[in-house]
């Protein structure tokens, strides 16, 4: 899958991740709420690990 691809899915489902949270916390569904961070975190890493790869190439002139 294209890198820029990647990045939107992963901002789309870190989005409606924490949209769903917030319902689920809202409705004190605590082990769901938990459930749900984790995934939402899980998005997060992602992302930031795709930022950081782009950061490496971008420095090591691989991006050119």
């Amino acid at each position: 899958m294209e890198q820029s691809t990647r990045l939107g899915n992963l901002h789309f489902a870190q989005a409606m991740l924490r949209e769903v949270r917030e319902r689920a916390r809202s409705d004190g569904e605590d082990l769901l709420t938990y459930l749900i961070d984790m995934a939402y975190l899980e998005a997060s890493d992602r992302i930031r690990a795709i930022w950081a790869a782009k950061d490496n190439d971008a420095a090591s002139g691989e991006g050119r």
